[in-house]
């Protein structure tokens, strides 16, 4: 019968995001789904797309060497360019495995895009992905952002991939006698997504042949519903009033919308509508929304909070401000390194109901430095760090209910620290005030 993958229907799938003569850097990690997705891209005419390669070499396995070079001799074969990134950045405290290998992933796409100047970078997701991506989004208790799964288009990022079947794929790559390199860590089922695939969908797909299909469908129906959702929120946050970091939301503009709305409409405001937000911190603001009274404060995060008013609310992002310097508090996806002093990316839990400050450091003052157990005296600190006269009598620090998190510039608290139990991320960012 022949495979659905076909090259006709992969140019299909990248028409509308493509165009004609952009460049195209493809990952590839020698498995089955990548070597489908690069002999794709290579039947291109060199006259309408330069296509290149990327290959991650973590280092975290034994086959890891023989991987890069059956990517190698694979390009070489195809006659593609291949630029080949190998972790050389240690994993930082508080950063999970999962973590350290994306951000080494981000960080060599990122770097192959820059060397071969592409437009565009493709990924391998399939179908199979997508669905293993929602069941774990349910058992995270997601609302209906979970349900769209997998995105096909994520910035400069696509899946071309995305509406085929492992097992079309599987069959693409028989049909053409394609050669690639299994890996062992894919059996391991003590892995969340591993256990997913195996004991779940494998013998549910084994009573629903079509289950891959429905899920596919579902994940359509879930995006067309958000992004017509996001429209509509969209021209309402078009109608609020805003003025010195604060939205103000008239009742009439409120009472148009379900609880599950309101707070769609707060995060578009907030700049948060492609973020994904935890069950517990989207029903808290949601219950609270249903049953505020005037005068009632509810704190979002670290930087955003919400006031009843009498009949409107007003949505304020957090400030603080000391000397010319403003800080600010922003949260973010995950942990990335960071090499700017004046921006610390913290445990955002830190920060949860508290009163956060800014202000000159005080004779006495004590903290706990990251990596030591114990206090220690900031002035002591300081001094150990070599700080000059003039900067030590202006060093700045963080307080969360009167305990220093930060020492700007310096370091922060062991208490403050990202670990593999982080759920929410805050960069704190310490910026000079214009004007």
């Amino acid at each position: 019968m022949g495979s659905p993958l076909t090259f006709p229907r992969f140019v299909r799938e990248l028409n509308s995001y493509v165009s004609q003569q952009d460049s195209l850097l493809v990952a590839i990690s020698g498995g089955m789904d990548s070597v489908a997705l690069l002999h794709l891209a290579s039947q291109f005419l060199r006259s309408d797309h330069d296509i290149y390669a990327v290959h991650v070499n973590h280092g975290l396995r034994d086959a890891s060497n023989p991987e890069e070079q059956f990517a190698k001799e694979l390009c070489k074969s195809l006659d593609i360019p291949l630029s080949i990134h190998r972790a050389d950045t240690p994993q930082q405290k508080g950063e999970s495995m999962e973590m350290w290998a994306r951000r080494i992933r981000q960080s060599a796409f990122v770097s192959a895009q820059e060397k071969f100047n592409c437009d565009w970078i493709l990924t391998a997701h399939h179908a199979n992905d997508n669905v293993e991506t929602i069941l774990m989004h349910l058992d995270n208790g997601c609302g209906i952002e979970g349900l769209r799964g997998i995105p096909k288009q994520n910035g400069n990022i696509l899946r071309p991939l995305l509406n085929f079947s492992r097992e079309d794929i599987s069959e693409y790559v028989r049909e053409n006698g394609l050669n690639y390199v299994e890996d062992s860590s894919n059996k391991d089922t003590s892995i969340r997504r591993n256990h997913i695939r195996y004991n779940v969908v494998k013998p549910w797909k084994e009573q629903t042949h079509n289950i891959i299909q429905r899920f596919s469908a579902l994940s359509f129906k879930a995006s067309y519903a958000v992004q017509r959702m996001n429209e509509v929120i969209n021209l309402l946050a078009e109608k609020v009033k805003s003025n010195n970091h604060r939205f103000i939301i008239e009742d009439n503009v409120m009472n148009c919308l379900i609880g599950n709305q309101k707070v769609r409409l707060v995060k578009q405001l907030m700049g948060e509508t492609e973020r994904a937000w935890r069950r517990h911190g989207w029903t808290s603001i949601e219950n609270w929304m249903a049953h505020a009274e005037t005068g009632s404060i509810f704190q979002i995060n670290g930087k955003w909070s919400i006031l009843r008013d009498r009949n409107q609310w007003v949505l304020k992002q957090e400030t603080m401000g000391h000397d010319g310097y403003r800080l600010s508090l922003n949260s973010v996806d995950g942990f990335k390194e960071n090499h700017d002093h004046s921006k610390e990316i913290i445990d955002g839990r830190t920060l949860e109901g508290k009163d956060i400050q800014l202000r000159p450091w005080h004779a006495g003052d004590q903290f706990n430095p990251l990596g030591m157990n114990g206090t220690k005296k900031v002035s002591d600190f300081l001094i150990d760090k070599k700080v000059d006269r003039f900067t030590k009598e202006n060093q700045l620090v963080v307080t969360a209910d009167g305990e220093i998190i930060w020492v700007c510039g310096q370091r922060i608290s062991e208490k403050a620290k990202v670990t593999e139990k982080t759920t929410e991320f805050v960069e704190l960012s310490l910026e000079r005030e214009l004007g």
